[in-house]
């Protein structure tokens, strides 16, 4: 609406300019054409004073009565010719030259006319007559400049009004869609605490409702997903401890001796119990990352000597080799978050690396940067921002186990932190960078 009303304007001008243009020039054609015809009339004027004195000069000689007759009737016509001139520009200066121009004239006694002065009359007038028709010509054109002078002003004055009308709803509608990605963001990132009220026009407050709306039913569904994994997973705990202890009774031969195809199942099992052990483990951490972690502070050797020891025996099965930062620094870390973050980084990275993981860690400000490195196979560009979906696993990971939550529980912790994750685009393998804020002063021993 706003925007119509600034063009409105402008198109009654440009339609009231054009039609006063199409006037102003229809007016100086007929000007024109008026003014040929005068000058036409003028010199036939010149033309039919000389042919009369000629005529008179002849009939003197021959006293012929109907040539006189002629000559009356020629001196006629020649006033009503000059009536005509007299009467198309009445200003001041010609109609004073032209009534005596008149005065000249014969009445009836065409005899007594002075050719000479008559002569000299026309004359006089010939000069005031051409700068009438000039200055009738040049009224026209100073009225169509005119009219131009108005129609740029008024294009001066309201195509800064339509732009500043149209840098308004502009910043209005950039500030609402701003607030509608906002909104996008807050509910991708999983934020469903702050209710989502969006003002502006009657159907964008009717979307910021619908949003809300939305928002409620993804809390509840958020909801019921952790308290069922929460408690599937609790509950699974227990049976799946008495079949692991069952399996391992089995193993032992405490029932007597086992035949080959029942030690075949018997490992099968085994197998099954680990990647479900495993699977339930993922879940449990999956579930305390949605969470807002217990916030308690360890440094990073602490840290990773919990992680040597985790990862040792798997570690020498792979023969991968692991570089672990060497600095000595005392900054504190959030314990739990960071440890999930590089559990869960390192575990993935030992599943996928070739020969060797590289694990930095530095400290710009008062910002903490942890990234693991790998020579393995790398992210596909096209899955990287499915990577940190719950169950999700990418096409490099066929053959390897993995409960798919990997990611996700890293995804989680990073925000719990109110940190950034993000790949580091390498020509080899996969290089994932972690980045928070440390209120603590963090600084390098």
């Amino acid at each position: 609406m706003a925007m119509l009303l600034a063009l409105v304007p402008i198109v009654i001008l440009a339609l009231w300019y054009a039609q006063q243009t199409a006037y102003q020039q229809q007016k100086i054609s007929e000007i024109y054409t008026k003014n040929q015809s005068l000058i036409l009339s003028f010199n036939g004027l010149k033309s039919d004073i000389s042919a009369l004195e000629k005529a008179h000069l002849n009939n003197q000689l021959l006293n012929n009565a109907q040539l006189q007759k002629s000559i009356e009737n020629k001196w006629q016509t020649t006033k009503k010719r000059i009536n005509f001139l007299k009467n198309s520009y009445p200003t001041e200066q010609l109609v004073a030259k032209w009534q005596q121009l008149q005065l000249l004239t014969p009445g009836e006694q065409v005899s007594e006319i002075d050719y000479e002065q008559l002569q000299r009359q026309l004359q006089s007038i010939e000069q005031p007559f051409q700068n009438v028709l000039k200055a009738k010509l040049e009224f026209q054109a100073q009225r169509l400049t005119q009219l131009n002078q108005y129609f740029l002003f008024g294009l001066f004055v309201l195509i800064p009004l339509l732009v500043v009308i149209s840098l308004l709803v502009i910043r209005r509608v950039t500030r609402q869609l701003n607030a509608l990605e906002e909104v996008i963001w807050q509910l991708g990132e999983g934020c469903f605490d702050t209710p989502i009220k969006l003002n502006g026009s009657e159907e964008f407050a009717a979307l910021g409702t619908e949003l809300d709306w939305l928002r409620e039913e993804l809390q509840r569904s958020h909801k019921q997903k952790e308290t069922f994994l929460r408690h599937v997973s609790h509950e699974l705990k227990t049976p799946l401890a008495s079949l692991t202890e069952g399996n391992s009774l089995l193993q032992s031969g405490s029932f007597g001796a086992i035949s080959p195809p029942q030690q075949r199942i018997i490992n099968i099992m085994d197998d099954a119990l680990s990647r479900l052990a495993i699977l339930i483990d993922d879940l449990l951490n999956y579930s305390a990352a949605s969470h807002p972690l217990a916030q308690q502070q360890h440094s990073l050797n602490h840290i990773k000597d919990e992680l040597i020891k985790h990862f040792s025996a798997q570690i020498d099965e792979s023969n991968i080799t692991v570089q672990w930062p060497t600095q000595r620094t005392s900054v504190q870390l959030p314990y739990l978050p960071v440890k999930l973050i590089l559990t869960q980084l390192i575990g993935n990275a030992l599943q996928y690396a070739k020969s060797s993981i590289e694990v930095e860690y530095r400290v710009v400000r008062n910002d903490i940067h942890i990234s693991v490195k790998d020579d393995g196979p790398g992210i596909d560009l096209s899955e990287q921002h499915k990577l940190t979906q719950p169950f999700y696993r990418g096409k490099h990971s066929e053959n390897h186990s993995g409960s798919g939550l990997g990611l996700a529980i890293v995804a989680e912790c990073v925000k719990q932190l109110k940190g950034t994750l993000r790949w580091q685009h390498t020509h080899q393998g996969c290089h994932i960078c972690i980045q928070f804020q440390s209120y603590g002063g963090a600084k390098n021993a």
